[in-house]
């Protein structure tokens, strides 16, 4: 059952990267179709997009409330359980995405697990 949970906590970090970045090379496809080049008009709008409407910012609203929790959870867990460098998953969330971040602890966190309930030789 761990090696499950593992390519699914490794498949989802995986996915955390190209998904969201291909979102993200997208919407910088549509920004030279807009003729945008400046770098602040640019962040301006992409945020204008995650609150555009009620669908969007229900997602981020929604994001923003699990992001809080899972920072929770990354201290808790990580010193818990003595993860090294649990905190880099804050400034892997920021710099690659969500997705990545959290699926990347998982399975980090499902490794250590695996590996402290193994017997010792």
């Amino acid at each position: 059952m761990a090696k499950l949970r593992l390519a699914i906590y490794g498949a989802t970090a995986l996915g955390g990267i190209f998904w969201p970045w291909y979102c993200i090379y997208q919407f910088i496809k549509e920004t030279e179709v807009l003729g945008l080049t400046d770098p602040l008009e640019i962040v301006d709008l992409f945020s204008q997009g995650v609150w555009a409407n009620a669908s969007a910012g229900f997602i981020a609203a929604d994001l923003s409330l699990v992001l809080i929790a899972a920072f929770v959870f990354y201290i808790v867990e990580g010193t818990r359980l003595k993860m090294k460098y649990w905190y880099l998953y804050f400034v892997a969330t920021f710099g690659i995405s969500f997705a990545f971040s959290f699926g990347l602890f998982m399975f980090n966190r499902e490794r250590n697990m695996t590996r402290s309930s193994l017997p010792s030789t």
